[in-house]
């Protein structure tokens, strides 16, 4: 299949002036997007992320490369030629309040992006919009009103509405929902996701938030200052990241569950405690923190659109032999934490991770000298049931058991094939 978008060694460079220096913004960046699909395109600020939207949309200059369009070179049109694309070409900025002049009514604006269309009678025009408008979940009412007369929501519905008007191929869409609350960003993003399956139309999503741009995207490309450092299918970049730039991208990542926040809450205050302990003996906080972090762990996975347990795959696979001594039974509780990348070892302070680490081992040493481990086992392979099987319930419950006395749980139905299953993964 051949690409719409494809963005072949880009480098932009910003002037400085007076005393300041040049500034690499981009530099040798390549990406390319099909038709229908959705490219994330995420970093932190000054990554470049914007830079390279706004070189597709000709609004930045680029050095060096090339940016083909369905097959056409447009990195260097201006002009007649520029204004023709925008009819292909559109954009869904950030900041709703900035997007329309507050002096024009909502049919003024949209209007203006039909201008490089096909001539239509004003009747035409007009009923096109309202159809538009319609489509986004506002009616007729609202050509005659004017921005400051919406909510943000609002706004951006009607920035989409606009956008999609002239049936653009591809929609450029720079942190359009981040200005936005938790709860009207799920109404949005659905939205564009509902539109794209309708009409077909491509995205290139920019934002820095790596929980958006799993829910939106085919694929995802990662910026850390002006290069590209990851990219590949959504899925794989969120769970198994291969750089630490992305890991701490993904830690940083909101969430609307509540029971989520609680959590990262909880692994934040025992973390806190146990760094302000100035006594010789920490071992207690440091047990709180483990307790802590796994709990967060599997709420994570639940966060998740489909729940997984691969972490748990190989260390499961090697069966109750395998946890017969010290490490292996710490392997197998350490899995856990690598359920999520927010709570994987690699993303916890370096200090913090070697007392987490020492509770670990002396709690899994008990477990040896008392025979229990297999008992232990027997917990994490039914959490990983729980996982796969979308029961987060039972998942918590389990998770929550492993500094219990351990005894045998009763397995739910289908337990142990489920866990053959999980096993056979690895």
């Amino acid at each position: 299949m051949s690409s719409l978008l494809e963005v072949r060694d880009l480098t932009v460079m910003y002037r400085g002036r007076g005393r300041r220096k040049d500034k690499v913004a981009l530099e040798g960046v390549s990406v390319s997007l099909n038709e229908g699909e959705t490219l994330g395109l995420v970093g932190e600020s000054g990554s470049g992320k914007s830079t390279l939207g706004n070189t597709v949309l000709g609004l930045v200059k680029p050095e060096r490369g090339t940016i083909r369009f369905d097959g056409s070179d447009i990195a260097g049109l201006t002009g007649a030629a520029r204004r023709k694309l925008s009819t292909q070409i559109q954009a869904v900025f950030q900041d709703p309040y900035t997007s329309f002049n507050p002096h024009r009514t909502i049919e003024q604006s949209m209007g203006e992006t039909l201008a490089n269309s096909p001539p239509m009678s004003r009747g035409e025009k007009r009923a096109r919009v309202v159809a538009m408008l319609d489509r986004v979940g506002l009616d007729s009412s609202a050509l005659s009103k004017f921005p400051a007369q919406f909510s943000g929501g609002q706004r951006q519905r009607i920035s989409i509405a606009r956008a999609l008007l002239p049936e653009p191929r591809l929609v450029v869409c720079d942190e359009s929902v981040s200005a936005l609350d938790l709860s009207v960003q799920a109404q949005i993003l659905n939205l564009l996701l509902e539109l794209q399956r309708e009409r077909g139309v491509a995205y290139l999503f920019i934002t820095h938030d790596l929980s958006v741009v799993r829910h939106m995207s085919t694929r995802i490309a990662v910026l850390e200052h002006g290069k590209l450092i990851e990219q590949g299918d959504a899925a794989g970049v969120t769970d198994e990241p291969s750089q630490p730039y992305t890991r701490r991208l993904i830690s940083a990542s909101l969430s609307a569950d509540s029971e989520l926040q609680r959590d990262r809450r909880s692994t934040r205050r025992a973390m806190t405690r146990l760094a302000a302990d100035a006594t010789g003996d920490r071992s207690k906080r440091a047990d709180e923190v483990l307790r802590t972090l796994e709990h967060q762990a599997v709420t994570e996975v639940f966060a998740q659109p489909v729940p997984q347990s691969r972490a748990l795959a190989l260390p499961l696979s090697r069966g109750i032999a395998g946890v017969a001594d010290v490490d292996g039974v710490t392997a197998l509780r350490a899995a856990v934490l690598e359920l999520a990348p927010r709570t994987a070892e690699a993303m916890t302070p370096a200090a913090m991770l070697t007392l987490v680490q020492e509770a670990r081992a002396r709690k899994c040493s008990a477990l040896i000298s008392r025979g229990q481990s297999g008992v232990l086992y027997g917990r994490i392979r039914d959490l990983a049931v729980a996982i796969e099987t979308g029961d987060r319930a039972r998942a918590l419950e389990l998770v929550g058991s492993f500094d219990e006395p351990l005894e045998p749980s009763p397995h739910p139905n289908g337990a142990r094939a489920g866990a053959h299953t999980i096993e056979s993964q690895a």
